[in-house]
């Protein structure tokens, strides 16, 4: 993904993030204006807040850009070179969007970080192969070529469950590090397979003439993607803004599942391309592979996260070598805030 640099938009009252959409997409996991800002954000109750996101604008983000948060709140994208984390630990922001393994990786690593409300309640990280692959399954795998963007972060903790899923290990399959550039890699003949997530990178690749199918990394993935985290400091400070804030944004996940048009409409403010009506379909095709993640099943608590579920994925981190020097107990990396 290439990094853009939006400006960050100030929302009035009332207001859904659709200024903020197109900047969102420099949020889809990490990229936008550029650096960590210089002065630190406000600790006082009532004080506005800042929404981090990280890399280039993507429809994606569009929940937060629809959403109707108190009147000051701002959604600030990070610069091309910043850490995924590191503007929230530096306290010039109140909340980032991104992976809710690798926010636990990090705190496992001493970073201040707490999960207090969820986006993807399905994890998003697959297998890509051609629909002619003769990879049918998992079991297939062995002495297979499987690329990956590299050796760290949500594709290849995916990976890593693949593997055992299939009963094998690293030394049974050949892993090749491609980048971002899985479509050219697996056109190419590069890999046999590569990992990336379902409602992008396979939605992209089918959209561009290819034909692939996807394979679950496992039947229960243990794992938990995209989620809202703060730091425990900033949760101590300021909870009750920081509850209505995870409250706003499943409301405005809500709408993003059921309105997929919406989501385009306000993610168009940021991302031009989507004047073109093949972008824009391809960008609602993306919107509604991303639907299925928030809200699997029509009973889904959209927006929720569990300290169960936590624990169940630092029990597969730690068992897989991931985790830092410290495995933090799940009621101290997790503090829900849904109501």
């Amino acid at each position: 993904m290439n990094p853009t640099t939006p400006a960050t938009p100030r929302l009035p009252r009332r207001r859904a993030l659709t200024a903020a959409a197109a900047t969102a997409a420099a949020a889809l996991l990490g990229a936008c204006s550029g650096g960590t800002a210089s002065r630190s954000l406000s600790t006082a109750s009532g004080a506005p807040l800042t929404i981090g996101m990280t890399y280039t604008p993507n429809i994606q983000f569009a929940p937060f850009y629809m959403s109707v948060y108190a009147d000051g709140t701002q959604l600030r994208h990070h610069g091309a070179q910043e850490g995924q984390f590191e503007a929230l630990l530096a306290g010039t922001e109140h909340l980032v969007v991104a992976g809710g393994d690798e926010a636990a990786v990090a705190a496992s690593n001493g970073s201040d970080l707490v999960i207090v409300g969820g986006y993807y309640q399905t994890y998003p990280g697959c297998l890509i192969v051609p629909q002619d692959s003769p990879i049918t399954g998992l079991d297939r795998l062995a002495g297979r070529t499987i690329g990956v963007p590299g050796r760290t972060g949500e594709t290849w903790y995916a990976l890593q469950l693949a593997l055992e899923t299939a009963g094998l290990t690293e030394s049974d399959v050949t892993i090749q590090e491609i980048g971002f550039t899985q479509q050219a890699a697996l056109v190419g003949g590069k890999v046999d397979a590569v990992v990336g997530f379902s409602n992008n990178d396979a939605v992209q690749i089918a959209h561009n003439g290819v034909a692939v199918r996807t394979l679950d990394v496992a039947a229960q993935v243990p794992l938990i993607g995209a989620s809202l985290v703060t730091t425990a400091r900033l949760l101590d400070a300021r909870r009750d803004d920081l509850a209505a804030a995870v409250s706003a944004s499943a409301r405005g996940m809500t709408r993003f599942v059921d309105e997929p048009d919406a989501a385009v409409d306000a993610t168009r403010t940021y991302v031009t391309d989507l004047v073109d009506p093949g972008e824009a379909a391809r960008a609602r095709e993306v919107a509604v592979a991303t639907g299925r993640l928030v809200r699997p099943a029509p009973d889904t608590v959209v927006g929720s996260v569990s300290t169960d579920r936590v624990a169940q994925m630092l029990d597969f981190l730690g068992a897989h070598q991931l985790l830092g020097p410290t495995t933090p107990a799940a009621d101290a990396v997790c503090a829900p805030l849904l109501a």
